[in-house]
């Protein structure tokens, strides 16, 4: 399937790490680590092996310089990887705060001028 014909905004590519904290009771193990593969003013699209299932509010903390910034966002996408234990996965920033917002354009700035 071909998520770029369904986004909203432009995603920026990204390589960098990101840690994932799953709120509620559905997953046993509620810390993960995460590789970032892109991001946008929508979401961001990152991999792991300790995924939320779909649906589920996460925190997702993210760094720029010496900032480190918690976001609240939920997960829009989840599939596994084929031929791995890590599985693919797409959050929205629809519950984010408007200084979360305000982060993620710092952050994009600070992308696209890479």
């Amino acid at each position: 399937m071909n998520y770029d014909d369904r986004r909203r905004s432009a995603r920026v590519r990204a390589v960098a790490m990101a840690t994932l904290e799953t709120q509620g009771v559905l997953n046993a193990n509620d810390q993960a680590l995460c590789t970032v593969h892109d991001l946008s003013r929508n979401g961001i699209g990152l991999e792991t092996g300790q995924p939320p299932t779909k649906g589920q509010a996460v925190v997702v903390r993210l760094s720029l310089d010496d900032e480190i910034h918690e976001l609240r966002a939920r997960a829009a996408r989840v599939s596994r990887c084929e031929g791995s234990h890590f599985y693919s996965i797409g959050l929205d920033w629809s519950e984010c705060a408007p200084e979360d917002l305000t982060f993620l354009d710092r952050v994009l700035g600070v992308l696209d001028a890479d």
